[in-house]
Order: C-alpha cells, then sequence, then structure tokens
C-alpha cells in the first residue's frame, strides 16, 4: 500500500487518473487519517493530522467529513483557552464509544462475557458459574442471558456490538466452526456456531479455542505481555495450552497448535482430578501437603511431575521467552510456580522463566475482546 507521502503526489496528478483510480486513493487517504486518530491518545487538528500524515489540509478535511459520516470520527467538544484568543482549531478523534467488541468464554459449566471499546478498553464484564451447559440450547441461552447482562452492565445494546468472539472448549477450523470436541460433543451436533451467528445477525462472529484466546489476553494486558514466544498453560478442570510465536498466536494447519494434551504420555488428562482427590479441592491438597500428610504430598508429587511433562516438551519445541501459568491453579502462586519450574528445568535444555496468569476467570473473555478487536482493524476498517 502507497504511503501518505506517495498518495500525495500522486493526487498532485489527479488530472491523468480515471474515476476509480481517485476513489481508490482517496479511501487510502481516509484509512491514513483514521489509523493516525486511533494510534492517538487524545484528539488531534486538521494540521496536526495533515503532519502526522503528510496530507494537505484540504485531503485531511475531505478524509475527515466521509469518516465523520460513517460514524468512524467525530468532532471533539470545544476546548476553551480562557484568554479570549478567538475560535479553537477544530479537533478529532476516534469514534471509539460508537460501536462495541465483545469476547465469551462459553464452558460446560461457566460464561463469561466481557464488552470493550474498539480499542479493547473493558467496559463490563459478566460471568455466570455452577451451570450445566452440556446441551447446546442450554449453553446459547446462558450466553445469551450472560451477555445481555453485560452489554446493560456497559450501557449499550446488541445492535451496536461490531465484532463478537466466543471461546470454546474445542478445536476451531480455519472456517471458524467448530472442528473437533471431545468436551462438549452435543454442541457440534446442535450446529451450536451457525446459531450463535444467527442469532447476532449485525456483528460479526468468530471463534476460537478458548485456551489460544487466553493465551491472546496473556500477551495482549496480562502476565505475557511485550515477549514475542510465550506458552500459556491452563489449568483446570482440564489442562490446555497456546502458543504465541514471534509475537502471533500460533494456530497450526487444523486449528490445533499447542494441543500436547492430547498426548497421553503427558498424562494430562485428568491430572486437575487425581491432585484434588477425594476432597475435590486442590487448595486442601496444598494445605495437607504443607501440613506434611503423606497422600497429599505424593499426589502434589505426581501433579507437578504430570504437569511439567507437557510443559516441557512445549518449551522444547517452542523455546519460549516465558511459560504462563492460569487457570484455578494460578492463585496458588509461588507453591505451584516454584516445585514446578524446578521440574520443567529439569527436562528442558535452557532454564525456563514461569510466571502466574495475572487475568483470572475473565482471561477467555479478554482474549475474544482481543481478536474482536484486531478483526475489527484488519477486515472491517482495513487499516493493519
Amino acid at each position: 500500500m502507497a504511503g501518505p507521502g506517495a498518495v500525495r503526489s500522486i493526487l498532485d496528478n489527479v488530472q491523468y487518473l480515471d474515476g476509480s483510480e481517485v476513489a481508490t486513493l482517496r479511501w487510502i487517504n481516509e484509512r491514513a487519517v483514521l489509523r493516525t486518530l486511533i494510534d492517538s491518545d487524545q484528539d488531534r487538528s486538521v494540521t496536526d493530522i495533515a503532519r502526522a500524515c503528510n496530507l494537505s489540509r484540504p485531503t485531511v478535511e475531505g478524509a475527515l467529513a466521509q469518516l465523520i459520516d460513517d460514524d468512524w470520527v467525530i468532532e471533539s467538544p470545544p476546548r476553551t483557552s480562557g484568554n479570549g484568543a478567538g475560535r479553537p482549531a477544530k479537533r478529532y478523534e476516534f469514534a471509539d464509544h460508537s460501536r462495541v467488541v465483545v469476547g465469551v468464554d462459553l464452558g460446560p459449566h461457566n460464561v463469561v462475557c466481557s464488552v470493550a471499546t474498539m480499542r479493547g478498553e473493558e467496559l463490563a464484564t459478566f460471568r455466570i458459574s455452577d451451570l450445566d451447559l452440556t446441551g447446546g440450547q442450554d449453553a446459547l441461552d446462558a450466553m445469551q442471558d450472560c451477555l445481555r447482562i453485560a452489554l446493560g452492565e456497559a450501557g449499550t445494546t446488541a445492535e451496536r456490538i461490531i465484532a463478537l468472539t466466543v471461546g470454546l472448549p474445542a478445536i476451531v477450523s480455519s472456517a471458524g466452526d467448530i472442528g473437533l470436541t471431545v468436551v462438549v460433543p452435543a454442541w457440534q451436533e446442535f450446529r451450536l456456531s451457525q446459531r450463535i451467528r444467527d442469532a447476532f445477525p449485525t456483528a460479526d462472529v468468530l471463534f476460537e479455542n478458548d485456551a489460544k484466546l487466553a493465551t491472546a489476553a496473556e500477551h495482549a494486558w496480562g502476565s505475557a505481555t511485550g515477549v514475542t514466544s510465550a506458552v500459556n498453560v491452563i489449568v483446570g478442570r482440564r489442562v490446555a495450552a497456546g502458543v504465541i510465536s514471534e509475537g502471533r498466536l500460533l494456530r497450526g494447519t487444523h486449528g490445533g497448535a499447542g494441543e500436547i494434551g492430547a498426548f497421553s504420555a503427558t498424562r494430562w488428562d485428568g491430572v486437575y482430578d487425581r491432585l484434588a482427590g477425594d476432597a475435590g479441592s486442590i487448595e486442601e491438597t496444598f494445605a495437607n501437603a504443607a501440613a506434611g500428610g503423606a497422600d497429599a504430598r505424593q499426589r502434589l508429587h505426581h501433579f507437578i511431575l504430570d504437569l511439567a511433562q507437557g510443559v516441557a516438551a512445549l518449551c522444547l519445541v517452542i523455546d519460549p521467552e516465558v511459560v504462563v501459568i492460569g487457570g484455578g491453579v494460578a492463585q496458588l502462586g509461588d507453591r505451584l510456580l516454584r516445585p514446578l519450574r524446578d521440574a520443567v528445568n529439569e527436562l528442558t535444555l535452557f532454564p525456563v522463566e514461569l510466571r502466574a496468569s495475572s487475568l483470572g476467570h475473565s482471561a477467555v473473555a479478554r482474549g475474544g475482546v482481543a481478536l474482536s478487536r484486531d478483526h475489527v482493524a484488519r477486515s472491517v476498517l482495513r487499516i493493519t
């Protein structure tokens, strides 16, 4: 794509261009102006924008007029200088709140919905827990109920959703549908993804594996911010992982990148329940182990070894800067990270830095917000 400077030189010879070429150049200029406003942390004057884009004032004014008509840009309230020095220059900003993006974490027992501005700033997040959502209709109803409450808390409506990304306990195909799930097979039979699309006809509806969304959130806002490679392991009733490679979420050919738990040698399947034991509580297991309980200490030892197998395998393949541990065990902090780090480092070539997730139960939904935000920039606004 031509830069703003090149566009300006071409426009100087606009008489030699046909109508379609002129329209294309105007569109390019509008994207340049819009990108400048989105990247800015404050409103900008026409002069500011023209300087940043290397465009003429008339070109910027024309682009702003179109962007205002399209509801992507608004004129900021007038500033008062207080010195009576005349009318202040008009200033403009990205209409960040004109539409919203949404991320949803939809699982067999819980649903979390996060509503955000188009830049990804959180407006409201709502969670409903301890449900039986293994049936497709139950899952759809719970998601709609949760989202309705979250939208109400955000002061907006479903009609203003521009993009919605749903995280599922499934491998999502390149076509954006459930490709494989052993957790909630009834959702696939119910055609849940299509029914969610039908429920939100005015929004772009996307789907992604829940662990991958949690990984995207950790990279955007959490414990993997600022790194170019990371492994994110979510430990709950099931254990799953996502990978950041060269600054991007790794999906793989079939959407199954990071699914190391499918390899039975890792012993990830059922590892949470084995740790919790008869009491059903990992916190109680840790407390009993700290108090010297032999059974709890043995279960904790095996849990660490089993978890370390898969983490180390991912580290040997990815060689990440950091490994993030999320899910229900993240709250245990160093009580888990210290022994796990020691076990992983015995199996890898280089020392591994382990960090606890900082996003808690909202990680998957916030990852949905990140992907919705990126989708708007890439496919709707087309500025990346």
